[in-house]
C-alpha cells in the first residue's frame, strides 16, 4: 500500500461512491423520513468521494471515530469533512447500508438526525476490507445539508404510519441506555422533536400497545443521564439541538400492533397513533 492518501486502495478496501450500490441507503433514509411526514433528501455529489474516503479510512485503520488521524495515509481533507456524520462499522464482511440504517433507527442519538426537518442533502460511502477487524463501514453525512426550513413538531413513527419493530441499538456513544432501568431488550425509540427552542419541555410519556399500557424509558435534554459526566453533557446537547424526547419501550414493540403514544408538555399532551409492520 502506498503511503499517499490519494493512492487507489486495493480491491479489498476500495470505497463505493454514491451509485447503484449506495443508493439503497438514500432510498431507505427517504422511507424513514416519509414515515415522519418529511420531505425527501437528495445525494450531494460533491461530498460523495469524501464520505467514501472516510469509510475506507475506518476499515483500513480499524477505527470507529468521527475524525481522521492526520498521520494516517488514508486521511484526506474531504474525508475529514464527512467524518462528523453517522458511521457504522462491523466485523462482518457482508454488512452494508441496510444494516447500518437499522442500527441508526434504533439509536436514540442517531435517529433525530435522520428525521431533522432541516436536512435537504446527504452523502454516503461504503467500504469493505476482508483483512481487518472492521470488515465493513458505512458513512452518512447528515451535518452539512442542514439548509432547509425546520418545521416542528416532528413525530416518528408519524400518525397513521406503519414502521418496523426494532430493538434499541446497543453500543452507542453516548450510551442511551445507561440511565434506563435494566431490561432484557428495549425497543427502538419513538420520537417527538419539538424544535430547538423547546428543549426539555417533555415531562412524561404514556405508551399503549393494543390498548395495554407498557413501560418506556424517557430521554430528554433535561433528564438524560449518561454513564459519566461527559456522556451526559454530550447526550443532552444532542437532544436539546432539536428539542427531542425519545421513548424507549421496555421491550421491542410486537409486530402488527396498534400503538398509541402521548408525551406530556406544558402546552398539553402531544398524542398520536401508529402501527408496527406485520
Amino acid at each position: 500500500m502506498s503511503a499517499s492518501p490519494e493512492a487507489a486502495p486495493p480491491e479489498s478496501a476500495r470505497p463505493e461512491l454514491a451509485g447503484a450500490r449506495t443508493s439503497p441507503l438514500l432510498a431507505g433514509l427517504n422511507r424513514v423520513r416519509a414515515r415522519a411526514g418529511l420531505q425527501t433528501v437528495t445525494a450531494e455529489a460533491a461530498w460523495q468521494a469524501g464520505c467514501a474516503g472516510h469509510a475506507r479510512y475506518l476499515v483500513r485503520e480499524d477505527r470507529a471515530e468521527h475524525r481522521q488521524d492526520p498521520a494516517s495515509p488514508f486521511r484526506s481533507a474531504a474525508g475529514e469533512a464527512c467524518a462528523p456524520g453517522h458511521y457504522f462499522v462491523s466485523s462482518r464482511a457482508e454488512s452494508g447500508p441496510e444494516r447500518a440504517l437499522t442500527y441508526w433507527l434504533g439509536g436514540a442519538f442517531h435517529l433525530p438526525q435522520l428525521i431533522d426537518p432541516r436536512l435537504t442533502r446527504v452523502a454516503a460511502g461504503v467500504a469493505h476490507d476482508a483483512a481487518g477487524a472492521f470488515q465493513s463501514a458505512v458513512v452518512l453525512d447528515v451535518r452539512r445539508g442542514l439548509t432547509g426550513t425546520g418545521r416542528y413538531p416532528v413525530r416518528y413513527p408519524g400518525p397513521g404510519q406503519a414502521a418496523p419493530s426494532l430493538r434499541a441499538a446497543t453500543g452507542e456513544w453516548p450510551d442511551a441506555l445507561a440511565g434506563c432501568p435494566a431490561v432484557a431488550a428495549r425497543g427502538a425509540p419513538v420520537a417527538l422533536l419539538l424544535g430547538p427552542d423547546r428543549a426539555g419541555e417533555v415531562s412524561g410519556v404514556t405508551l399503549r400497545v393494543n390498548g395495554q399500557a407498557v413501560g418506556a424509558c424517557l430521554l430528554t435534554a433535561s433528564t438524560f443521564t449518561g454513564a459519566n459526566e461527559a456522556e451526559t453533557r454530550v447526550g443532552r446537547a444532542v437532544l436539546a439541538a432539536q428539542g427531542a424526547a425519545l421513548a424507549l419501550p421496555d421491550a421491542p414493540l410486537p409486530t402488527g400492533a396498534d400503538v398509541q403514544v402521548s408525551f406530556d408538555t406544558p402546552r398539553g399532551p402531544v398524542a398520536w397513533a401508529f402501527r408496527t409492520q406485520p
